[in-house]
């Protein structure tokens, strides 16, 4: 187990602490793109807060919320979730959750909202942890710990989802990650991906034999790699995927991207990365960043706009930012600001990103989320509805 380099924070900055996937880049705020690239192309044009996601009463708040349908269910997964009452195994915090619903329809907010529960009537996670980590959080759980550190645990957050209709299957990104009591004192040690096969069952963390990070055998990337999971789509049979900065590193804030068949997600041998030029390697310390200033994003085509768009949070701000691109790899536009978000309780707000399966008139209205504290140890997920436009110039 290796730690995070000194001074790395989480995204969440605020004095409790939600947590999605690993915060990389802590230096984001105070630095500028150091390659602008061309005007984005799109304009906002008008802008409507649809509310809270709904959720279960028992949940005092959680974060993240990255959605994709799956077998007939608008799937959404969240990070770090603080419960109202302990759990079946005597928890009051697990490091995901998810929620599912019918309704397709996001003009007048989403509702309809389901939970798994437990035997206890808690909602549970999405990610099962492997025996030893089960066992390692049992024992050092907060509420009836049984060996120091208390409160240490190894969690599972939840990154980007994609649904992969050709293998009839979702694949779920993740982090995982060692953390102890207190605000952003936690270490990332890698990342990979989870296969589902059925909406009744549970997704599979892979197992690789040897293991490619030592200690951990579902790791398919460790701490020093970019963080690919970020964001991901599936464009003409290809998976896409945007690895932003490096674990270990928080001076690093580039986005990198990779590609592979999504049958073959799991085969490092069967992934590519961009190298520039419209060049794609085999070697990993090929890849190049494509854009810069974002670390928890989604990314998408925008039949509307015929542009991939990105959206994201302004770490240390209230600003959701937007940009474009003709290509996965780019060249991407500069930034621009969709809107400010709600003011938070405390910190800023983070993990903003839109929800491809809820747009309008081929996206010309999207939907967005991003997370706010509204409270102590309280937080919601906030829906906002982006009526977009083309720039004078590219108007038909």
């Amino acid at each position: 187990m290796s730690a995070f380099a000194p001074g790395i924070r989480s995204r969440h900055d605020h004095p409790w602490h939600f947590s999605l996937a690993i915060a990389l880049l802590v230096l984001v705020a105070f630095s500028c793109d150091s390659n602008p690239g061309p005007p984005a192309a799109l304009t906002v044009v008008n802008t409507t807060d649809l509310g809270a996601i709904p959720t279960n009463p028992d949940i005092l708040g959680r974060d993240g919320g990255f959605s994709a349908v799956f077998q007939g269910y608008s799937v959404w997964v969240y990070g770090d979730t603080f419960l109202a009452s302990q759990n079946a195994n005597g928890r009051t915090l697990i490091s995901d959750s998810w929620s599912y619903t019918t309704d397709l329809d996001a003009q007048n907010g989403i509702s309809g909202f389901q939970e798994r529960l437990d035997s206890s009537g808690a909602p549970t996670m999405i990610l099962p942890e492997t025996s030893a980590e089960f066992t390692f959080n049992q024992q050092h759980n907060g509420n009836a710990c049984q060996v120091a550190p208390c409160g240490a645990r190894w969690a599972l957050w939840p990154a980007t989802i994609v649904t992969d209709t050709a293998n009839n299957q979702a694949l779920i990104f993740y982090n995982l990650v060692y953390a102890l009591p207190g605000a952003f004192n936690f270490q990332g040690i890698g990342n990979s991906v989870a296969t589902w096969q059925n909406f009744s069952g549970q997704p599979q963390r892979p197992t690789f034999n040897p293991a490619i990070v030592p200690g951990h055998a579902d790791l398919m990337f460790n701490e020093n790699q970019p963080n690919f999971g970020s964001a991901a789509f599936i464009a003409n049979g290809t998976l896409y995927v945007y690895g932003c900065g490096i674990p270990s590193n928080s001076r690093d804030k580039g986005c990198r991207l990779a590609k592979v068949n999504p049958a073959n997600v799991t085969d490092l041998s069967a992934w590519s990365y961009y190298a520039g030029g419209g060049n794609w390697s085999p070697q990993i310390s090929d890849a190049m960043s494509v854009f810069e200033n974002a670390n928890i994003l989604s990314i998408s085509w925008n039949d509307y706009l015929q542009q991939y768009v990105a959206v994201y949070s302004q770490l240390f701000s209230q600003n959701v930012l937007m940009r474009t691109a003709p290509a996965p790899e780019g060249p991407w536009s500069r930034e621009i600001t969709a809107f400010v978000a709600m003011q938070p309780t405390s910190g800023n707000v983070y993990d903003a990103h839109a929800h491809a399966e809820y747009d309008l008139n081929g996206g010309q209205t999207i939907f967005v989320t991003y997370s706010r504290a509204t409270g102590a140890f309280t937080s919601e997920v906030r829906l906002v509805e982006v009526q977009l436009g083309r720039p004078a110039q590219t108007a038909p």
